[in-house]
C-alpha cells in the first residue's frame, strides 16, 4: 500500500514539475485517499491548486496539512503564499475598480492573518470607494492599531470620519498623518474641512494655507478658501459692531491671509485699528487699501482720521482732499477738512445724502471690485471727528463735536460716553459722571459707560458715595481684559500682563484673561508663569484648541532653550577640553604625567545589538533548503572606543547550516553604529525547524553583550520551486 501511495505521489510531483497541474491534482488526491495523513501529499495538492489560482481549494488542503502538524513549515509557508495571493488579487481588483471582488479577497487575506495590516488598510480603502464609511472606519482602525505609523491609513481613517460628519474624531488622525508625512496635501485639505465644520476657523485657515503651499492649483481647496474668507469677514463685521476690536483685527487678518487683495477686509482692519487708537497700524493698512483701490473714498477719509490721531494734520488734510477728489460731495471728508483746515473753502455740493437715508454698512466682500459704502450719518461723522480731536488733545474741539452728535441723537450712548472721557481728561469729574449716567440711561448695560464711571471713581481724591451707580466686577474685568488685548496686539507685553492680571483679580474665574496672561508671559519669556496661566485657563474651560496650541508653543520654546543651553555648554566644554588637551600635551612632553591617576582611566565601551534580521533572496522570510542568506546585525557603541570585537554564534555548529566566520571588528568608535552581515548557507537536505541562536560579542577578555535570534528553516518540498508561489513581502 505504501509503495502504491508513494508511486501516485511521485507521479503527481512529476506532473507538478512539468506544470501539468490538472494531471497532478488527481494523483495527489489518490495518494491522500490511500493515506489521509499523508501530509506532503496535502501540501503538494495545495501547491497545484495555487498554480491554478484555485485559492480556496489550496487553503483547504493547506489547512488539512496543518491539522496533521500545526507547525509544519511547508504548510505554513503555503498558507502565507495563499494569503499573499488573495492580497495581490485584491490590489488588482481595487485598481480595476471591481470593488465587490476586492472586498471579498481582502477579507479572505484578513481571515488568514488577522495581523495583516496592509490587507486591513486596503480593505478600508475599498470600502471608502464604495462610500461604506462605517465599514471603512472599522478596517482602518484595525490597520492603525497594528501600526500607528501607516500615514495613509491614518489619513483615510480621518477622511472616512469627515465624510461621516464626525469631525472631532477625524482631526487627530489627519494630524497624525501630517506628522508622518507633512506633504500630504489631501490630509491638510480634509483637516481644514474638519476644523471649519467644528467651528475652529483659525486652525482651518492654517490647514488651508498649508494645502495651497503644497499645491496652489488644487481646486477643492479654493472653494473652501471662499467659504472661510466669508466666515472670517462676517465675524469681523460682527466684532466691530460689538466694539470687540481686537477680535475684529484677528478676523480680518485671517481674511487677508486667505485673500491678500480683499480690499474690504483691509479697509475694515484699518477701521478696527482706528477704533483701538492704534494709529500707526491703521495708517499702514489703510494705505494698502488705497493701493488696492484708489477710488475707495471711505479709506481716504479713515486714513485722514488716522493721520489726525497721530497729530499729523498736514497728512490728514491731504488724505481728506484725496477723498474729495473721488467724490466732491463726500460729507465726512468735507466736515473733517473744514475742522482741520481753516483755509478750506467748500465747493457747493450738488446734493447731500439725507441723514435719515444713510445706512452704516461695512463694504461687502464681492471679489475684485469693492463697492463704496454710503456716507455715514452726520452724528457718526461728528463722533469720529470728536475722537480724532480727543486723540490730538484738542479738548474744546472734541467737546463741541461730541455735543453736535448728541444734539442730532440724544440717545447716542457712545457720544455721551466719549464726551465724559473728555471731561475726565480735563478733570471736570462731575460733568464726566453726568455724561456717563446719560449713556447708562440709554443702555443700562453699556460697558464703556460703566468703565468710565469706574475711572471717574478712581480719579476722585476720596472714594465717596457720590456715585449713584456702583460699578460691578463684570465691566471692571472687561475693561482690563480689553486693555490687555490692545497691549498684546501692540506687542506691549509687560503692559498686557499687568492688564490681564487686573482682569483676573476682578474675576478669578475669567478663563480668557488667564489665557491672555499666558500669551503675554510667553512673549516675555516667563515660561513657567505662562504654563501656569495656560493650565489655569484650561481648568476654567477656555477654548481647548487655543490653550493646547499655547501649551505646545511653550513646550517648543522650552525645547529650543534647552538645546541652546546644551550648545552653550558644549562650547564651554569644548574650550575646557582644548585647555586640558594643551596641558596634557606639555605634561606628557615634560614626563610629569602619573598614568595611575584614577581620573585618567579610559571610558569603557558599551555595546548592544539593536537589530537582527535575516536577509534571504526568496523574500518569504524563511531560510529555504539550498538557499544562501545573510544574518544582518546592527551594533551600537554608546561608550568608549571598542577594538578587536569578536562575533560568536552559540551553538557554533548547526546541522545542515554553514556559517562564514565573521572577521574581527577592528574598531567601533564612541557613539557609533556598525552593520555586519554573516553569510549562512542551508544544505539542500536540511531538516525543517525553528532555529534559535545566541549572538555574542567579545572584547579582549570578556563578553560584551548577547542577543537571541530565531528563524525558520524550510526543507526542500518535492515540487517546483516557483518564485510566484512566494510573492514578495510588501513593505
Amino acid at each position: 500500500m505504501d509503495a502504491i501511495k508513494q508511486a501516485h505521489y511521485n507521479l503527481a510531483i512529476a506532473y507538478l514539475n512539468d506544470a501539468q497541474y490538472s494531471k497532478a491534482i488527481p494523483e495527489f488526491q489518490t495518494a491522500i485517499e490511500l493515506d489521509a495523513d499523508f501530509i506532503d501529499a496535502h501540501c503538494g495538492l495545495a501547491r497545484a491548486y495555487v498554480e491554478q489560482d484555485e485559492l480556496d481549494k489550496a487553503e483547504m488542503s493547506a489547512t488539512v496539512a496543518l491539522k496533521l502538524d500545526a507547525n509544519y513549515p511547508p504548510a505554513l509557508a503555503l498558507l502565507n503564499s495563499i494569503k499573499q495571493a488573495h492580497y495581490d488579487k485584491g490590489i488588482t481588483y481595487l485598481s480595476d475598480e471591481h470593488y465587490s471582488d476586492a472586498v471579498e479577497t481582502f477579507q479572505k487575506a484578513v481571515t488568514l492573518d488577522a495581523d495583516f495590516k496592509y490587507a486591513h488598510y486596503y480593505l478600508g480603502r475599498t470600502y471608502i470607494a464604495l462610500q461604506a464609511y462605517h465599514k471603512a472606519v472599522d478596517s482602518l482602525q484595525s490597520a492603525v492599531a497594528l501600526d500607528a505609523n501607516l500615514e495613509y491609513a491614518q489619513y483615510n481613517l480621518g477622511y472616512a470620519y469627515v465624510e461621516q460628519g464626525q469631525y472631532d474624531k477625524a482631526i487627530p488622525h489627519l494630524e497624525q498623518a501630517i506628522a508622518l508625512d507633512p506633504n500630504l496635501k489631501h490630509a491638510h485639505y480634509n483637516l481644514a474641512r474638519a476644523y471649519q465644520e467644528s467651528g475652529n476657523l483659525e486652525a482651518a485657515t492654517h490647514a488651508v494655507t498649508e494645502t495651497l503651499r503644497l499645491d496652489a492649483n488644487y481646486q477643492p481647496v479654493h472653494e473652501l478658501v471662499d467659504t472661510l474668507k466669508q466666515a472670517h469677514y462676517n465675524r469681523g463685521i460682527t466684532y466691530i459692531s460689538d466694539e470687540r476690536y481686537s477680535e475684529a483685527v484677528a478676523a480680518f487678518r485671517s481674511v487677508i491671509i486667505l485673500a491678500p487683495d480683499f480690499t474690504a477686509a483691509h479697509y475694515n482692519l484699518g477701521v478696527a485699528y482706528l477704533k483701538m487708537e492704534t494709529y500707526r497700524r491703521a495708517v499702514d493698512v489703510l494705505r494698502k487699501t488705497i493701493a488696492l483701490d484708489a477710488s475707495y473714498k471711505a479709506a481716504h477719509h479713515a486714513l485722514a482720521l488716522a493721520y489726525f490721531g497721530q497729530q499729523e494734520p498736514g497728512k490728514a488734510r491731504n488724505a481728506a482732499k484725496d477723498a474729495l477728489k473721488v467724490d466732491a460731495n463726500y460729507q465726512p471728508a468735507r466736515l473733517l477738512l473744514e475742522a482741520i483746515d481753516p483755509s478750506f473753502v467748500p465747493l457747493e455740493a450738488s446734493s447731500f445724502t439725507s441723514p435719515e437715508t444713510q445706512v452704516v454698512t461695512p463694504p461687502r466682500p464681492d471679489g475684485a471690485s469693492t463697492p463704496q459704502p454710503d456716507a455715514k450719518p452726520t452724528k457718526e461723522v461728528h463722533h469720529e471727528l470728536g475722537i480724532a480731536y480727543l486723540a490730538a488733545k484738542k479738548h474744546t474741539e472734541a467737546v463741541a463735536e461730541f455735543q453736535k452728535a448728541i444734539d442730532l441723537d440724544p440717545g447716542f450712548a457712545a457720544a455721551h460716553t466719549s464726551l465724559g472721557r473728555v471731561y475726565l481728561e480735563i478733570e471736570q469729574l462731575d460733568d464726566a459722571e453726568n455724561a456717563a449716567q446719560k449713556a447708562l440711561s440709554v443702555d443700562a448695560n453699556y460697558h464703556p459707560a460703566c468703565q468710565l464711571l469706574e475711572d471717574i471713581s478712581q480719579a476722585r481724591p476720596t472714594q465717596s458715595t457720590q456715585l449713584t451707580r456702583v460699578p460691578s466686577n463684570a465691566p471692571d474685568r472687561e475693561k482690563h481684559y480689553e486693555h490687555g488685548q490692545a497691549f498684546l496686539n501692540n506687542r506691549q507685553y509687560n503692559e498686557a500682563a499687568a492688564a490681564f492680571k487686573k482682569a483676573v483679580k476682578a474675576d478669578a474665574g475669567f478663563a480668557e484673561a488667564h489665557y491672555g496672561l499666558g500669551l503675554a508671559y510667553l512673549e516675555m519669556g516667563a515660561l513657567d508663569d505662562a504654563k501656569t496661566a495656560a493650565e489655569e485657563a484650561l481648568r476654567l474651560k477656555a477654548n481647548r484648541q487655543l490653550v493646547h496650541e499655547l501649551l505646545t508653543a511653550i513646550k517648543v520654546v522650552e525645547t529650543n532653550l534647552r538645546r541652546r543651553n546644551r550648545w552653550k555648554k558644549g562650547v564651554f566644554y569644548a574650550a575646557l577640553l582644548s585647555i586640558i588637551a594643551v596641558g596634557a600635551f606639555f605634561t606628557f612632553r615634560l614626563g610629569l604625567l602619573n598614568t595611575n591617576l584614577p581620573w585618567m582611566s579610559t571610558v569603557q565601551p558599551n555595546l548592544s545589538i539593536i537589530g537582527v534580521a535575516l536577509e534571504e533572496p526568496s523574500g518569504n522570510g524563511f531560510l529555504d533548503a539550498g538557499e544562501t542568506a545573510r544574518l544582518k546585525l546592527i551594533i551600537r557603541n554608546s561608550g568608549g572606543t571598542a577594538r578587536n570585537v569578536d562575533i560568536r554564534l552559540e551553538p557554533p555548529v548547526l546541522a545542515g547550516l554553514r556559517f562564514m566566520k565573521p572577521a574581527l571588528i577592528p574598531k567601533l568608535s564612541e557613539n557609533s553604529i556598525e552593520t555586519i552581515r554573516i553569510s549562512i548557507t542551508a544544505d539542500k537536505n536540511v531538516q525543517g525547524r525553528e532555529q534559535s541562536l545566541e549572538i555574542q560579542l567579545f572584547g579582549k577578555k570578556e563578553q560584551l553583550t548577547t542577543k537571541d535570534f530565531s528563524f525558520t528553516i524550510i526543507p526542500e518540498t518535492p515540487g517546483p520551486e516557483t518564485p510566484d508561489l512566494v510573492p514578495q513581502r510588501r513593505q
